[in-house]
């Protein structure tokens, strides 16, 4: 008892020390919320100042962690599960705005001709200056068929547009081929001569892998002698597909680990599996791959297992948990660790390493387009996507009596596109593999 008494003692002082410092550190707060509540023009109701702290506080974190209020926590935890409405966007923060990563392919928001790259302004009416990526999240999603006005500018634009688009489930088709058949299925042989295979993944959900192993069923696997993965204009989702992913290619070692500023470590690593495809893979990447796809692209890259494309990736390798507070009745998302890759290189763009080469991935044969490629591609995909004729659709009239027009689409009708704009990316993976399969082939005779 005299030990556990003096120990007590012992700690007191730093306790105290430790007391007073909170007690100064938020001294300034708790006296301006008792000013505001006592001198404010209209009465302070509730929670509000507490929560509006809490977001600013978050805020100075960095763009991708938040606050969940009470009200907004179920509807959060749904959108967790992937079981929520929105208008395809994935969105990041580029030169301190909201940027978007890149449309998910075959949402409302690629259909009415979105672009990578394109910074968001303003949300049905609401400046977006000085929101984090993860409030613009929250105010992108909503009840399906509701509409959203989003006022977008595409870089070196002289206006912006704005566009009205419906939230829709956004549990859609993420793997794709180079061009479709007659019945209009997909054709994932981009040349069947030397049977090479073209693979699309637009984003990563719940049933991607499934997906992936359906299109890679669809092959023959005795005459497959290699695949381009195109992850360009990818920008992530569930990190477990793109483990899964990656352990396609891979029958053994890391795939990719997590660590904190603590140095804990969580690792992923591939298991061995007799189905693990054993052919030459080239992987596509742009400035619009980010999370997932640069995942896959990496740790691929970094085990020697692929040849990387394209140019370099997005940079965004972070990871957030959902920490509920006391109570349970609110939470923040939390960005708590990093990606790091197999090399030990990390993913995420952090202003440490901003000015280097150390984040994103970088390829190994770079491949520049031009911004006319770059909407070539995009208008392909759009087309052979969403096979329907354009239509435009108006805005009811603005107060000055002019009315403003946006690019939708009519379902139900074919699209005249039948494959893939052909660009210098893919003919670029495209001969690489075709020397290897020529070299291989002549050597055999």
């Amino acid at each position: 008892m005299f030990g556990v008494i003096a120990l007590m003692f012992l700690k007191l002082p730093p306790m105290a020390a430790q007391q007073d410092s909170v007690i100064n550190t938020y001294s300034a707060l708790v006296e301006v919320d008792a000013l505001a509540r006592q001198q404010f023009v209209d009465p302070v109701a509730g929670d509000r100042l507490v929560e509006g702290a809490i977001r600013g506080m978050m805020l100075q974190l960095d763009p991708y962690s938040g606050y969940i209020s009470p009200d907004e926590l179920p509807a959060f935890e749904r959108r967790n599960r992937g079981r929520f409405c929105g208008v395809g966007v994935e969105v990041g923060v580029q030169d301190g705005r909201i940027v978007v990563i890149a449309p998910i392919e075959g949402s409302p928001a690629a259909h009415a001709g979105v672009l990578a790259g394109d910074f968001i302004v303003s949300m049905d009416g609401q400046d977006l200056k000085h929101r984090s990526v993860f409030e613009v999240e929250e105010m992108l999603v909503g009840a399906p068929g509701s509409q959203v006005w989003i006022e977008f500018q595409h870089p070196g634009a002289p206006a912006t547009r704005e566009l009205a688009l419906t939230r829709v489930p956004v549990l859609l088709q993420t793997v794709r081929g180079f061009r479709r058949d007659a019945d209009r299925n997909w054709d994932y042989l981009i040349d069947p001569q030397r049977g090479i295979a073209y693979i699309r993944v637009s984003n990563f959900h719940e049933n991607t892998c499934t997906d992936l192993d359906m299109a890679l069923g669809q092959l023959p696997a005795q005459h497959l002698r290699g695949l381009i993965l195109d992850l360009r204009f990818n920008p992530g989702g569930f990190m477990h597909q793109a483990v899964a992913m990656a352990d396609r290619f891979l029958s053994d070692g890391l795939i990719v680990s997590t660590v904190t500023r603590r140095n804990a470590v969580d690792e992923y690593r591939a298991e061995p599996d007799p189905t693990d495809l054993d052919v030459p893979v080239i992987v596509l990447m742009n400035s619009a791959s980010a999370s997932a796809s640069e995942i896959v692209a990496g740790a691929l890259q970094a085990r020697r297992r692929v040849i990387v494309v394209g140019e370099r990736s997005f940079g965004k390798g972070s990871v957030q948990h959902l920490i509920r507070l006391v109570g349970q009745k609110a939470a923040i998302k939390l960005t708590v660790a990093y990606y790091r890759l197999p090399d030990g290189r990390i993913i995420h763009r952090t202003q440490e390493n901003a000015g280097t080469d150390a984040w994103g991935i970088r390829p190994d044969v770079e491949v520049a387009l031009t911004p006319d490629e770059i909407h070539r591609i995009q208008e392909s995909r759009r087309k052979l996507d969403l096979p329907a004729p354009e239509r435009q659709v108006r805005r009811p009239a603005l107060p000055d009596g002019s009315l403003q027009a946006y690019t939708a689409a009519d379902p139900g009708s074919d699209s005249a596109a039948a494959e893939l704009y052909m660009d210098r990316q893919i003919a670029a993976a495209l001969a690489l593999i075709r020397r290897r399969f020529d070299a291989n082939h002549a050597q055999a005779n």
